[in-house]
């Protein structure tokens, strides 16, 4: 049986910790290239430097596909029910976010159903550096496609879905 119960703020913090962590490491692999190709380019050693800035390249493309895969897993986890109407978005990075609620929306407003509002946890940002970044993501992006929004409590926002008129 599927387990539904929601994860308590100590297991997000693991999930999340699971799977972006092969990532984290991969990022560290880029950010080490980066340096040596540019200590390489100030040298002058600019064959040691295209092949750093190479090898920079092939470990951004492996964090990506890392970031991706755990992106999904942390979705899945955080959003374990089949209802169409919820969507968490906790663990997410913004782009990946914007993703999740562009799919939902579009699923939603696709399926012609029109019962009620999509909950968006969004979160309040509580381990951003800074300012919270999905809550601020995820408005921006529904102002810029002109959806009508309102905040539910503080991390929640309700998005009425779009929906076109089959003739």
């Amino acid at each position: 049986m599927m387990d539904t119960r929601k994860l308590s703020e100590c297991e997000l913090d693991d999930v999340y910790k699971f799977y972006r962590k092969d990532a984290q490491k991969m990022i560290r692999t880029v950010s080490q290239y980066s340096r040596a190709a540019n200590d390489a380019y100030r040298r002058g050693d600019c064959v040691s430097g295209h092949h750093y800035s190479l090898m920079a390249q092939e470990a951004q493309f492996a964090a990506n596909c890392l970031n991706a895969r755990a992106a999904m897993e942390i979705f899945k986890s955080v959003n374990r029910t089949d209802d169409l109407w919820r969507l968490d978005l906790h663990g997410l990075h913004a782009n990946e976010a914007i993703r999740a609620l562009q799919c939902r929306l579009q699923q939603i407003e696709l399926s012609g159903q029109r019962p009620k509002p999509l909950e968006v946890i969004t979160g309040r940002g509580k381990h951003s550096r800074g300012a919270p970044v999905i809550p601020a993501a995820v408005t921006n992006y529904l102002k810029e496609c002109r959806y009508r929004f309102y905040e539910l409590r503080a991390g929640a926002i309700a998005v009425q879905p779009k929906f076109v008129e089959l003739k």
